[in-house]
Parts: structure tokens; C-alpha cells; sequence
């Protein structure tokens, strides 16, 4: 009877750590969410938190006429409410990528502005605190990837990423480093002998940059590339990331407790690539990989459901573990919609959910960490869609 009892009692304790495990392994609840209900289609990509809690919201609404999107700037409270908001109007189209905040000067927009000849040119937007235009750089070139971010170092130098074609047409990627004035006070370009096409980039806490890449060896698929460079620009390390049989795009990139990388994005297999492009059917699975303060690859994942999903929004938890987000864009069982990922520090999936759909191919496009140990979404980003769009944000409680 007493090993019966014993055993009884062991059993108790697995099933209660087994619930402990469950319970702390969730995706926290919805605190609040904010849609924004105007009469233009609009999105969100982008969000830096204040010190009092509250939050600048980067997005883009769209105008009368043919005059595509403007840039638009939301500072909102803790609580999600608008308290001021402006558009940058520009007679383009302006597709807007990330904000960050100067602790001593306001803050810089990434964007990428077009016009009806669909060449596409990088811009860095500065503006002061109650959201004045100080200045605008604008690239000489035009993007070989319309796509463009930008970091702020501790001495508030802006660290612009762009890619462009170099000798040959190769794409390559440049990095301008400006002062808070807007003047390019040096210049860096990385290439390989093969395309080299940059998507983001992150300042970290010992003052080096680090940046991720789409890269096209010699027969080989697409894969990623991460270089660390110093405060002045020399390479400290690149790190390849194996190819394989899929074609694996970065999204996002950003920094851990234990000084380690992270790099999300997707890995796409083409079914049919023998069919017209426009008949070609893809898979995607949500691509994670972790790379330690050298370079070293400690880990990658991939993330599938039933259907077909994208990454792109990371935050990394102050305990190391991850909040990655993207979207579920086809599924056999109906659940599409924004996908958050909870994963522990070793790649491990813990928990994921699909979140109802606004707009369609509705996603992630961001994730900040909250004041108060929450995490803000943003959603839905630029997306390729004829549909309307609509901005949106959303509060989740703490993680436990």
C-alpha cells in the first residue's frame, strides 16, 4: 500500500509540473486593441516605445487620387489612445519601413519612396519631437530591393541601410553613417561575387552594428547572411547560414540577454517552378536561426502549420525566450491570420496561436516589448494585397 501511495504521489507532481509547464507556456491574453476606422485603407509597421509608457506608431495611409500612401505618425498613451498624429505628405508613393527613436533629437523614418516611372528611392526621414521635419536624405540610386532601415548608435549617428547594384548590375548593400545633422560622415559597401540584398539592421549593446542579408551563392539557393561590423565600420564577422533545398528571406533581426543574434524570416519551396509565375504555387514555414556574440550558428527552425506561413516580427524576452510573429497566409483547416510563436531560448516551441484576421493577408509586422512586461503588435504592414487595408494594434498582457 505505501509504494502505491508512493507512486500515487509521484504521479501527482508530474501532472502538476506538467500544468506549471502549460501554463507558463502560453501566449498571453489580449489587454486592448486599436483598429483605425478611417475612410482610406492604411497600415502599421512600426512602434518605438516613450518613457512614460506610451508609444510612437510609424504607418502609412493612403490619399485622393493617384497619390499612393503617405507617411503617418501616431503618438499614442499606454492605453492605445491617439493623443497626436500627422502625415507627411510627399508626391509619391511612400512606403515607409521602421522609426527609431534619438534620445537627443526626436526621431528617423526608413522609407522608400516612388513615382509613376516605379524606380524606387531610399529615404531618411528626421524629424524633431512634436514630429517637425528637420531633414531628408534621399540615395543618389536607385533601390535594387525596395527595402531600407535604419539604427542609432549611442552617439546618435544613423546607420542606413540600402541595397544597390553595383559593377554588373550585382546587387550590393551600403551602409551611410550620418550625424544628427543628416550629413554622411562615411560611406561602406559589402559585396561578395555573389547578389548580396540587405533587409535589417540592429545597433547592439556593446556599440557594434549588425546587419542581415539575402545572399545567392553559385548554384545554390537564396539563404541569409549576418555580418558584425564595429563603431567605425570594420567587419568584426560574417556568418553564412547553410542552403538548402528552400529559399529562406530575412525579416527581422535583433539582439538577446546573452548577447546573441536572432534572425527571422521565411523558407519557400516552389512547387511547380516550371509554371508561369504568375501559376506557381510556393509553401512557406517560419524561419528562426540563433547565432552566438562570434558568429557561430547555435540553431535554426523552422515553423510550419497546415498551409503556408511567413515571419516577420521578433522580440526577445528579458528571461532569453522569444515572441516571433508573422502570418498563417493559407490553410487547409480556414485559420489565417496574424501567427505569434512562443519559443523558448533553444528553438523550442512552446506555444503558437493564430489571431483573427482584419484585413486580408493580415500579419505581424512588429513586436515591442512593454514597460510593464507585455508586448505591443503591429500589424498589418505593407502588404501585397488590391484589398483594403487597416492599421491595427494590440496590447497583450504580461508574459508569465
Amino acid at each position: 500500500m505505501k509504494k502505491s501511495a508512493n507512486h500515487r504521489y509521484l504521479l501527482l507532481l508530474v501532472v502538476i509540473f506538467f500544468e506549471s509547464f502549460i501554463a507558463f507556456s502560453q501566449i498571453p491574453e489580449l489587454a486592448w486593441e486599436r483598429q483605425m476606422k478611417i475612410n482610406a485603407s492604411n497600415y502599421f509597421v512600426d512602434a518605438v516605445k516613450l518613457p512614460d509608457g506610451g508609444f510612437v506608431v510609424l504607418g502609412a495611409r493612403e490619399m485622393p487620387g493617384e497619390r499612393g500612401f503617405d507617411i503617418w505618425i501616431l503618438r499614442c498613451n499606454e492605453n492605445g489612445d491617439t493623443i497626436q498624429t500627422k502625415i507627411l505628405g510627399n508626391p509619391g508613393n511612400d512606403i515607409p519601413f521602421n522609426i527609431e527613436k534619438n534620445k537627443n533629437s526626436g526621431y528617423l523614418i526608413a522609407n522608400v519612396s516612388s513615382s509613376s516611372e516605379a524606380e524606387s528611392f531610399a529615404q531618411v526621414v528626421a524629424l524633431d519631437a512634436g514630429f517637425s521635419v528637420r531633414w531628408i536624405f534621399e540615395a543618389e540610386q536607385a533601390s535594387a530591393l525596395p527595402r531600407t532601415f535604419v539604427t542609432i548608435d549611442d552617439a546618435g549617428n544613423a546607420w542606413w541601410l540600402n541595397t544597390f547594384n553595383g559593377p554588373n548590375d550585382k546587387p550590393e548593400v551600403v551602409l551611410k553613417k550620418l550625424d544628427e545633422s543628416g550629413e554622411v560622415n562615411a560611406s561602406f559597401t559589402f559585396a561578395e561575387d555573389f547578389p548580396v540584398s540587405g533587409y535589417a539592421i540592429r545597433t547592439l549593446d556593446d556599440g557594434s552594428i549588425a546587419f542581415s542579408c539575402q545572399v545567392k551563392p553559385p548554384e545554390e539557393k537564396p539563404t541569409i547572411q549576418v555580418y558584425r561590423i564595429n563603431s567605425d565600420g570594420d567587419l568584426l564577422w560574417k556568418s553564412l547560414l547553410p542552403s538548402s533545398e528552400k529559399t529562406v528571406t530575412p525579416q527581422c533581426i535583433c539582439c538577446s540577454p546573452d548577447n546573441s543574434l536572432l534572425v527571422g524570416g521565411w523558407a519557400g519551396l516552389c512547387y511547380n517552378p516550371d509554371a508561369p509565375v504568375e501559376q506557381q504555387i510556393f509553401d512557406y514555414d517560419y524561419f528562426l536561426g540563433k547565432l552566438d556574440s562570434s558568429g557561430k550558428i547555435l540553431w535554426t527552425q523552422n515553423y510550419n502549420r497546415e498551409g503556408s506561413e511567413r515571419g516577420t516580427a521578433l522580440a526577445v524576452l528579458p528571461d532569453g525566450n522569444i515572441m516571433a510573429g508573422g502570418k498563417c497566409e493559407t490553410s487547409f483547416t480556414g485559420s489565417v491570420g496574424p501567427w505569434l510563436l512562443f519559443v523558448d531560448k533553444n528553438g523550442n516551441l512552446l506555444s503558437e496561436k493564430v489571431l483573427k484576421f482584419i484585413s486580408v493577408k493580415d500579419q505581424v509586422a512588429r513586436i515591442i516589448c512593454t514597460s510593464d512586461g507585455g508586448l505591443l503588435l503591429i500589424g498589418p504592414g505593407n502588404i501585397d494585397s488590391q484589398n483594403r487595408m487597416t492599421g491595427w494594434m494590440k496590447k497583450m498582457k504580461p508574459v508569465l
